[in-house]
């Protein structure tokens, strides 16, 4: 019996150097778990340690495995910079997207709500080499080849900085009262490339025609008004038409608790403007101008206008093309 005692014994030792868990049971235990008197055995174990003699265990309650400094691929780095991959994840919509379909506060609110201001960590985005020249304005770039180069890049990377929330809406009138566009219309375009939202995305072919209680409903931040040679275009020597324009769109029933009255963002907009890609770029810009001024401290409309005529027909252009609500 002494000799069966020591290679029991022997036999525990080198499972317990070998880090397994074993359970030993005595010659008195029953199948049912009792036993009839003390157990002969016990229960031994040993853990089985990491080569850095780390338990095994989560770090925490976060439950991230501990960074190990030899491995080849670290699972977890506090410090590891952040990068954002394109498409990937989308947090923002860039001009145009959703058909330029406004979103209501509770979708903005979720589209933004990881996204603060006084975030502790940054995120910076990597893009193709071919794509970097468009992406913004560098102060030490070189010069434009050309104006319209040069306002497309502007606009862009302005309007591009501005989360979804601060993305105004945009009713869009055409030279017929209460008559809006549709989503396929190049007036809907040209709103979508400027970064806005067109309150008229959703409505139908056969539903343009609208009234004074549904602009009101829509409560748009920007309200854009086109009007015919009569009013404003080449050959215009004022703008005293468009003031009574404007003046009649701010007196419309309901429409001056509307938040694009109540700021003075009504745009009277020359028909013509809609006839050119170099004028409807000048729009554009007056336009994102109008819903965003912070972003466009510096930018005048008419100089605008005036550069990208010259460039593209040689000459500055005859008349008046825009008016601003205040002017």
């Amino acid at each position: 019996m002494k000799a069966w005692g020591a290679v029991l014994l022997a036999a525990l030792m080198a499972l317990a150097l070998c880090g397994c868990r074993v359970r030993v049971t005595g010659a008195g235990d029953r199948p049912g778990g009792e036993s009839g008197g003390e157990r002969a055995g016990s229960v031994v174990s040993a853990e089985a340690e990491t080569p850095d003699g780390d338990m095994g265990e989560p770090d925490g309650a976060s439950g991230r495995t501990r960074d190990n400094p030899e491995a080849e691929k670290k699972e977890y780095d506090e410090n590891a910079p952040a990068e954002i991959v394109a498409g990937t994840d989308r947090l923002l919509h860039g001009e145009g997207e959703g058909d330029a379909s406004p979103r209501t506060d509770e979708e903005a609110s979720a589209a933004t709500d990881r996204i603060r201001d006084g975030a502790k960590d940054a995120a910076t985005q990597t893009v193709a080499a071919e794509e970097a020249d468009k992406m913004g304005v560098s102060e030490d770039g070189e010069t434009a080849e050309s104006a319209f180069t040069y306002y497309t890049v502007l606009l862009h990377e302005r309007m591009g900085s501005l989360f979804e929330c601060k993305r105004l809406s945009v009713y869009l009138e055409t030279e017929e009262d209460h008559v809006t566009v549709h989503k396929s219309s190049p007036e809907h375009k040209m709103i979508a490339d400027a970064g806005l939202y067109d309150v008229s995305a959703r409505l139908l072919p056969e539903n343009l025609r609208v009234d004074d209680g549904w602009v009101a409903r829509k409560n748009p931040g920007v309200i854009v008004k086109l009007v015919d040679g009569s009013v404003l275009g080449a050959g215009a020597s004022s703008d005293d038409a468009a003031r009574e324009v404007c003046r009649g769109l701010a007196g419309r029933e309901g429409w001056q608790d509307v938040d694009a009255v109540k700021n003075g963002r009504v745009l009277i907009l020359s028909r013509e403007m809609m006839d050119a890609p170099h004028l409807v770029l000048a729009a554009q810009v007056i336009l994102a101008k109008m819903a965003a001024p912070e972003l466009f401290e510096g930018v005048d409309g008419e100089k605008v206008i005036e550069a990208l005529c010259e460039e593209a027909a040689g000459a500055l252009p005859d008349g008046r093309y825009d008016y601003v609500m205040g002017e």
